[in-house]
């Protein structure tokens, strides 16, 4: 019981949380595709690794204007996220992560079409708690980012620069937390051909010592979805996220972007034994 007042907790501070952080504002809202990869397998031991593959697409509207609007929210790629990460499972309950550099660009819109592109490398510790509250599981993951972001690179048209301009980088910090709930269906435990639920929330909260009261709150990410375990090999999963970025930088400082995502993952796991 101690267990679940503290998940209660905790999702009780998040409504607060967003219900302050989601002030009346201009929202715009813009529709997204995203797409991810995850394969992951055994080193030795209690350690492990996984490679992370995301494609992010959206709509024209990438600079809110209707007329750029398409309805087709795979029309433009966004953003193209690299995240590989060692794990060290130290108990059932708590599993230590380190991401030693990952790599996600980023294309910035000008009517509906990309006009500049920008690299961000990042290095992120984090550790994930997990509970297990009968068939309901719960994972607490804290995650701490070191941002590297790059110089606007002009672009011509739709391609994708892999790489980076660093001569000029900016330095952030980040602090994310996610309250995950997954719980399988129609059977008392996850094993293989079973359908499951989920669903998070996520608090991003900028870090450092300049960064303005107005811009403490970075975005907030919340997901409901489904996913399917084939085997212990295999597993797919769809939903439908609500990403809420809390950019305050138009005139009025007022501008919040909402994103409506379709997401939909393939995780492979134990990627050694397929060899």
């Amino acid at each position: 019981m101690k267990q679940l007042s503290l998940s209660l907790k905790l999702v009780l501070i998040f409504c607060v949380l967003s219900a302050k952080a989601q002030s009346p504002r201009q929202y715009y809202h813009i529709s997204n595709g995203w797409t991810d990869l995850n394969i992951s397998g055994k080193i030795a031991g209690k350690f492990s690794w996984q490679l992370e593959n995301q494609q992010r697409r959206q709509d024209q509207q990438g600079d809110y204007n209707p007329a750029t609007t398409t309805g087709n929210p795979y029309h433009n790629l966004n953003q193209h996220v690299f995240r590989p990460y060692i794990h060290y499972q130290m108990s059932p309950a708590v599993r230590f992560s380190l991401m030693p550099l990952g790599w996600i660009g980023t294309n910035r819109f000008s009517n509906g079409e990309p006009s500049a592109f920008f690299s961000e490398l990042r290095v992120s510790p984090q550790v994930i708690l997990t509970q297990q509250l009968n068939r309901v599981r719960i994972d607490h993951r804290l995650r701490y980012e070191f941002r590297w972001l790059g110089a606007n690179q002009a672009v011509e048209d739709k391609s994708f620069i892999y790489g980076g301009d660093f001569s000029t980088s900016t330095y952030r910090k980040r602090f994310r937390y996610q309250i995950k709930g997954s719980m399988p269906l129609g059977k008392a435990k996850m094993e293989d051909k079973t359908w499951y639920v989920q669903a998070y929330n996520e608090l991003m909260i900028n870090m450092g010592e300049n960064v303005p009261n107005l811009n403490i709150f970075d975005q907030n990410r919340l997901l409901i979805g489904m996913g399917y375990r084939i085997n212990s090999n295999l597993s797919v999963e769809m939903g439908y996220m609500q990403q809420s970025i809390f950019r305050f930088n138009n005139a009025a400082k007022n501008n919040v972007e909402i994103n409506n995502i379709l997401q939909v993952n393939l995780a492979i796991s134990n990627f050694e034994t397929f060899f």
